[in-house]
């Protein structure tokens, strides 16, 4: 061994050995950690020279290898390694060799062992206050590396994460996607930054619990993009998207995000349209580009499908307003698509009727619309003349069958008649072949089962809504009636075979809807129609299938949109009061996002103000079956309290009061009478707590300032319910019970007469005939 050789093992053993002591002692360092970082990183500061070239990293780097419940002791580190890069830098200082301090330094941070560190504390679950700290001590090791390829797409890629951190706050988000862009510039071009940040929202959140609805996920992707937009000029543009969209060369999921991207930043423009100079330019860009994104992506149904719902919140008027050529250009592009192109979806296809629709209302083109009408009652004939001719033929393909054109035709014709944009008088030559061909056909198509229903209901209520204006009604007037009758039968038959598929029952439920609607002073609805209606309506499953399926979600709005305009103009009373069936699932759905309710939300406010006996006589029904041990009570309240918010908000004052007594008195009855069926019961129905009602009961008089007449009659039920309760648990809670109503009670009675109490007495003032057929007896009692 050579003497040189003998000098660098000795150094390296001293080394090693220097090493050894400071790991050794890090191991009681943990305990005080706290009173040993401080004069360590301030000895380090003042005798760099000595410390400099290992054992001040050695020593950072072993602290923050300490597994510590509390990392706050990280942003001290972080500000140490900082302040020594700034004061190297400033000062250029250099060991004996020559070599710059400021190098000797950075070489060291930037090797694995360091950055696996700063990878660590960029993870999600770390503090604020830490992330912040790295990001902050990233940002300036940066600036004094000649270049950044030491930091791996990887690395830059969990720095891009901390942006979509949940638990970041907007400052942490800000720097991050600062930092992000900074680094991403040193090493990429534009576009490429572009794709990446797509790519890495794709990756990492597209079956995430943040994103399990399409509002949650366009939600999130709009808000990462914005964070980012601030530091990054080129995601303000929509032609980085559009450049992706028209590349032959990517895959199929990048295309889709890119999509969703542009439908997000599109969504944030159209709202600072008149506040945003950019956002208006951009808009119109986009929207001069949208056709033939449109075609190029004919093959990518998902991806037009996304690309289709920004013409869904265009601002028409507003639009209109800068650039009304550009409305009508997209007019004519999207009716003739319309028009022709067969292979959208149902819900595609509603919403751009819809849209084409509100831009016509805002640039004036109702030319458009006659024209439309016009060809497709053309259409109609023309096919109508092949349909009676090619009877009993069946040797078509097919493209070539007639029936599938003539189904198209009444698809679009549909669609027509759904925003009003039919007359009478037109529809009087075409209702008559369509019921021909789906009630005495044998022929089957699924094109015209999915429509033919209903827009033979919807031809149906317009020709009688519209007697008057239509020229020899007479000739129509009985044979729309008995097609009607007929019509409805069919749908109620095939509703009976108990389909379980929804895209299948969807058409004969509104198809009943609307005859009961359009033709309710001819067409009763009787008690039998209306529960088979109530019982699709209210299949608990619609609520799952319908979760994340756009097109389900459309027909559930448009299905429960009908049975509520049942309820707000059918003159003559409901036909029962199972309605309550449907009222059930109203904030009970546990699973977001929740479909149901907001379409429950209004209906309720109808039913309280034309059917407020039936409603009545739900709620006590409702509180019963969500009343139970496998519901959440936090859900059971949250249920209640908006139903009798709706309550407060859409009925009287003295309506309201009576309503939450009668609910109570009810329910107290209900529950007698269900334990008394339920007495003979087995042993194992009869150790379960049968009284869980009881629990939510209480909130619903805890207002109310109640006579010693309704006590009585409480007293009475009570009386009744316990000597029917049988089991510990039954007992327990209703001796709970006993203890809120006699404490309620005594609140009662101290507050008779004082009129500055929380209390509510009973409102004066007489009822009204329906009001009395179930308040009465409660008036009575006080």
């Amino acid at each position: 061994m050579t003497p040189c050789s003998r000098i660098y093992v000795s150094d390296s053993l001293l080394w090693d050995g220097t090493a050894y002591l400071l790991k050794f002692l890090l191991r009681s360092f943990v305990q005080t950690y706290d009173f040993i970082l401080s004069p360590m990183l301030d000895i380090f500061e003042q005798h760099f020279e000595i410390f400099c070239e290992r054992s001040a990293l050695l020593f950072v780097y072993c602290a923050f290898s300490c597994e510590m419940s509390d990392k706050s002791s990280f942003v001290q580190l972080y500000k140490f390694l900082e302040k020594m890069l700034n004061m190297f830098a400033e000062g250029q200082q250099s060991d004996a060799n020559g070599n710059l301090y400021l190098r000797l330094f950075t070489n060291e941070l930037i090797t694995d062992r360091f950055l696996v560190i700063q990878f660590e504390t960029l993870e999600p679950y770390n503090s604020n206050a830490v992330l912040m700290a790295t990001l902050q001590y990233l940002e300036t090791l940066q600036c004094h590396l000649a270049s950044t390829e030491a930091f791996p797409i990887r690395f830059v890629e969990q720095i891009l994460l901390v942006v979509l951190n949940g638990s970041a706050t907007k400052a942490v988000c800000s720097k991050a996607a600062q930092l992000y862009i900074t680094l991403s510039n040193r090493q990429y071009n534009k576009q490429e930054i572009v794709v990446h940040i797509i790519e890495t929202f794709l990756k990492t959140q597209h079956n995430s619990r943040r994103c399990a609805s399409y509002d949650q996920a366009i939600s999130l992707l709009r808000n990462y993009l914005k964070v980012l937009m601030e530091h990054f000029a080129a995601l303000q543009r929509f032609g980085y998207y559009i450049n992706v969209m028209y590349s032959n060369n990517v895959r199929h999921e990048l295309v889709l995000f890119t999509a969703h991207s542009i439908y997000a930043v599109f969504e944030l423009y159209t709202s600072q349209y008149n506040s945003n100079a950019l956002a208006r330019q951009e808009v119109q860009m986009l929207l001069s580009h949208w056709p033939r994104l449109l075609k190029r992506n004919a093959q990518r149904s998902v991806a037009r499908a996304v690309l289709l719902g920004v013409y869904c919140i265009v601002d028409f008027r507003t639009l209109a307003e800068d650039n009304i050529e550009l409305l009508k250009t997209l007019e004519t592009f999207c009716l003739d698509m319309f028009l022709t192109d067969e292979s959208l979806n149902g819900a595609e296809f509603a919403s751009l009727f819809t849209n084409i629709c509100k831009s016509i209302e805002a640039t004036g083109s109702t030319e458009l619309l006659v024209m439309a009408a016009q060809t497709l009652q053309d259409q109609c004939a023309a096919i109508s003349v092949q349909l009676i001719s090619m009877e009993g033929d069946e040797g078509h393909s097919e493209s070539e069958n007639p029936l599938q054109s003539y189904a198209q035709c009444v698809r679009r014709l549909c669609a027509l008649l759904k925003e009003n944009k039919l007359r009478g008088h037109q529809v009087c030559d075409m209702y008559d072949m369509l019921a021909s061909q789906l009630l005495n056909s044998g022929k089957r198509n699924e094109c015209l089962e999915l429509y033919g229903y209903e827009c033979l209901a919807l031809m149906l209520a317009l020709l009688y809504g519209e007697q008057d204006e239509v020229e020899h009604f007479e000739l129509h007037g009985d044979k729309v009636l008995q097609i009607a009758k007929q019509l409805r039968d069919v749908c109620v038959k095939n509703l009976r075979k108990n389909f379980m598929n929804f895209s299948q029952n969807k058409p004969w439920i509104c198809c009943i809807l609307l005859l009961q609607v359009g033709l309710h002073h001819c067409l009763p609805l009787d008690a039998a129609i209306y529960d088979l209606l109530i019982n699709k309506i209210s299949d608990q499953t619609l609520a799952q299938e319908a979760r994340g399926n756009m097109l389900f979600c459309v027909q559930i709005q448009e299905m429960h949109f009908l049975f509520r305009q049942l309820h707000s103009i059918c003159p003559i009373p409901l036909p029962s009061n199972r309605i309550w069936k449907s009222l059930l699932q109203f904030q009970m759905i546990v699973k977001m996002p929740d479909l149901i309710s907001p379409e429950l939300g209004e209906l309720i406010p109808i039913l309280i103000k034309r059917h407020f006996v039936s409603y009545a006589c739900c709620l006590p029904i409702i509180n019963l079956h969500i009343c139970n041990e496998s519901t959440s009570r936090k859900r059971v309240n949250l249920a209640l309290d908006a139903h009798f918010q709706l309550v407060e908000q859409h009925a009287s004052v003295k309506e309201a009061w009576l309503l939450r007594l009668y609910v109570f008195n009810a329910s107290l009855e209900m529950l007698v009478k269900n334990l008394s069926a339920r007495r003979s019961a087995n042993k194992e129905v009869r150790h379960r707590n049968q009284l869980v009602t009881l629990q939510h009961l209480i909130s619903l008089v805890s207002t109310l300032r109640l006579s010693n007449s309704h006590f009585m009659n409480i007293g009475r039920l009570l009386y009744s319910l316990k000597s029917i309760a049988v089991g510990d648990q039954n007992k327990e809670e209703l001796d709970k019970f006993l203890i809120q109503i006699s404490a309620h009670k005594y609140r009662c009675e101290d507050a008779d007469g004082d009129t500055d109490s929380e209390l509510r007495p009973l409102p004066d003032g007489p009822l009204t005939k329906w009001e009395a057929e179930v308040f009465s007896p409660l008036v009575v009692q006080s």
